[in-house]
């Protein structure tokens, strides 16, 4: 379902220019895609933290890398949740991914 905006990611070497496009990307879909509003306003949030966090800024491959394992967790967990079709499973996953991203603003 969202595995179009990690192959962005992915397909521009996780650099920030490629998490802003995914992020640009996914709030670009929310009007077309409204029952996955939600879902994509944390991807999009997700992606643009890590823009605002590393844009004009060195970026170490290691946070890069760990970075792209982080948000690849985050854009599964929403798939699985929302192919279940359980309301509860749906809510469930969507509430994870916004307690991991609101734990990465924290830290």
């Amino acid at each position: 379902m969202f595995s179009d905006l990690l192959k962005i990611v992915v397909d521009g070497g996780y650099a920030v220019r490629a998490y802003e496009d995914c992020a640009r990307r996914a709030r670009s879909r929310i009007p077309s895609e409204p029952q996955n509003a939600a879902a994509l306003l944390l991807i999009s949030y997700a992606a643009q933290r890590f823009v605002d966090a590393y844009d004009d800024q060195p970026l170490p491959v290691d946070e890069a890398n760990d970075e792209l394992t982080r948000f690849s967790s985050m854009l599964g967990t929403l798939d699985e949740s929302l192919a279940s079709g359980d309301p509860e499973k749906e809510l469930s996953g969507l509430n994870s991914v916004a307690a991991r991203i609101f734990e990465a603003v924290s830290a």
